[in-house]
């Protein structure tokens, strides 16, 4: 029986979480705040923590920080009424496992907390070395090696690379940076699991390209290793309406960042490359603004032809693929907004 730990000041909240978590089968302990749940937490094993951000004494956050510098290794998923996803993106950069927006519904919490189990049932099933590819500056794996894990990013760009160590250092963490072209490259390993996000495999053009990626990825996977890919959902160019959209704001710490990219461009129906032109705007909090245009090649990938390259390639098999985060949409869905595959090494 999983053990729980229920951390957060209203006591309401804590009895109603403990009845709920003890029916759905879990053993309850609870807290009302973050400095006695520390002391707990690092001298008792749990499996998982429900932690509240704001509380006296010591906040979540707070918690969540020390816990890991403790060594704590329980899925910590954090639960707030405020912030939204600026506390969400706190949470995670400090190892939280996933966020909670109050006010939440029962059925909601149990859920939480089973997809966190499955997903740490798979990350033991791949407890070993990890390989971001075309990583840029390298969030995933940062996040990844931030959780303890040994993780190597890949990236192609000597800038990203440069950025990419940076960030790692100033963060503190270990992480290993290779600069290297994804069709063909040799990294100390071999691996558990590898990941390629953020649509980045549109920059394999042809199928030429495809094919020794996924060669040089099977190199470096171990026997049952995973591979991940993420990849833009065919509906974008192939669809009647795009599934994402092309324009989207960050904030900084003194400004906005924009970016546009590729929406109106078109696509060339024998290749399936498009000639997408992005630019980034930064507009400095009382200050000049400034843009950056770019055009990029870009390849859009069908699930049909990246099962051929699958198959053509070989020492892979098709283990799962899902059309968004969450693992219950599936690609050919109406709401399916990404194309994600997961490889499993022969």
């Amino acid at each position: 029986m999983k053990k729980v730990i229920v951390v957060d000041d209203e006591p309401g909240l804590r009895q109603s979480l403990g009845l709920l978590l003890t029916d759905a089968g879990y053993t309850v302990t609870a807290e009302q705040d973050g400095r006695r749940a520390l002391e707990r937490a690092t001298a008792e094993s749990f499996d998982l923590i429900l932690c509240d951000v704001r509380m006296p004494q010591m906040d979540g956050l707070t918690f969540l920080r020390n816990y890991r510098q403790r060594g704590g290794g329980a899925l910590v998923i954090v639960m707030s009424a405020y912030g939204g996803e600026d506390a969400a993106i706190a949470a995670m950069q400090e190892g939280a496992y996933d966020y909670l927006p109050k006010p939440f519904r029962p059925d909601e919490v149990v859920l939480t907390l089973r997809k966190a189990e499955e997903r740490e049932g798979l990350r033991q099933e791949v407890a070993g070395l990890r390989a971001q590819l075309a990583a840029g500056p390298a969030e995933h794996a940062r996040n990844l090696a931030r959780r303890g894990l040994q993780a190597t990013a890949l990236d192609l760009n000597p800038a990203m690379c440069a950025r990419a160590r940076d960030l790692a250092a100033k963060a503190g963490i270990l992480l290993t940076v290779v600069q290297a072209d994804m069709r063909d490259f040799s990294l100390p390993g071999p691996f558990d699991l590898a990941i390629t996000m953020l649509n980045s495999l549109c920059h394999l053009l042809t199928l030429d390209d495809m094919l020794r990626h996924l060669t040089a990825v099977g190199r470096h996977l171990d026997q049952n290793g995973l591979y991940i890919m993420e990849l833009a959902h065919p509906a974008d160019f192939f669809g009647a309406e795009r599934r994402t959209s092309s324009e989207w704001s960050s904030k900084t710490g003194d400004g906005t960042v924009s970016v546009r990219w590729g929406a109106q461009d078109q696509i060339d129906p024998v290749t399936q490359v498009t000639r997408e032109h992005v630019s980034v705007t930064y507009h400095k909090r009382g200050g000049p603004v400034r843009t950056v245009t770019d055009v990029v090649p870009n390849r859009f990938w069908t699930a049909t032809e990246l099962a051929a390259a699958i198959r053509l390639a070989g020492g892979f098999t098709l283990a799962a693929s899902y059309g968004d985060f969450d693992g219950d949409v599936p690609v050919d869905a109406a709401d399916a907004w990404r194309m994600i595959l997961v490889l499993r090494r022969e």
